[in-house]
């Protein structure tokens, strides 16, 4: 019976793990460590090799990889193009009306002028001054008289500004276009060919040089960009007419 009971009963399992047995070993830690060293470094060995490989192919390609250096930025003065001082151009007429007498207010904002000049060609409007991109005319005895186009040319724009009053462009030959700003009693519209001296409208106010008073504002643009008149228009001398 008893034989019979110690049968039933299960047998204990005793099998111990081999792993756990080479891990109780001392330099079980070290090898393992020491293996996956050499492992880690096996392959940054390879990595390497293989970089410095692809490497080599790119630059032995000789005459068939073409290096380009970088241009360095252009500086302002060689990106802009230069304004000549004078052009195949017919110089300008004065764009005051015959039998007037009119003096010249407030001129060009030239980069190139002393500071004093540059003070002296800044228009306040609220709270801030701006250089300004033309010539002011107006007539000695302070009325209205009639503006006159400075050359031949196609009028391209007639609108009424907010700011600078009724305006009048003309488009001319190289590029050059001259513009009057503050008029009154426009006569031409667009699409109108002129002819210089060719009343245009009349001189008046606006609200961004409204201290003025009565004047005709007057820009020589070339290529776009404003540049000063004077520098094209006939000799001072002759502007009383």
């Amino acid at each position: 019976m008893e034989d019979q009971k110690n049968q039933n009963q299960p047998i204990p399992f005793k099998k111990a793990s081999s792993w756990k047995k080479v891990l109780g070993k001392k330099w079980a830690f070290p090898a393992i460590y020491i293996g996956t060293a050499a492992i880690i470094l096996a392959f940054v060995m390879w990595y390497q090799g293989s970089v410095m490989d692809t490497v080599s192919k790119m630059t032995n390609v000789g005459d068939n990889v073409a290096v380009t250096t970088p241009a360095a930025p252009e500086t302002p003065e060689q990106s802009e193009e230069a304004v000549p001082v004078t052009s195949g151009v017919q110089p300008l007429a004065w764009p005051v009306g015959k039998n007037v007498q009119y003096e010249l207010g407030m001129g060009y904002y030239d980069e190139q002028a002393s500071k004093d000049e540059q003070q002296k060609a800044l228009v306040k409007y609220g709270n801030s001054f701006y250089p300004h991109t033309g010539i002011d005319l107006k007539a000695t005895d302070g009325k209205s008289f009639d503006v006159v186009a400075a050359l031949a040319g196609k009028v391209t724009k007639v609108e009424n500004d907010p700011l600078v009053g009724k305006t009048v462009e003309v488009e001319h030959a190289d590029k050059m276009v001259t513009v009057y700003q503050s008029l009154e009693n426009i006569t031409v519209k667009p699409g109108d060919e002129v002819t210089q001296g060719q009343v245009i409208g009349s001189a008046g106010r606006n609200e961004y040089e409204k201290d003025f008073g009565v004047h005709l504002h007057f820009e020589v643009h070339v290529d776009g960009k404003p540049v000063n008149p004077q520098q094209y228009l006939l000799q001072a001398e002759a502007k009383n007419q």
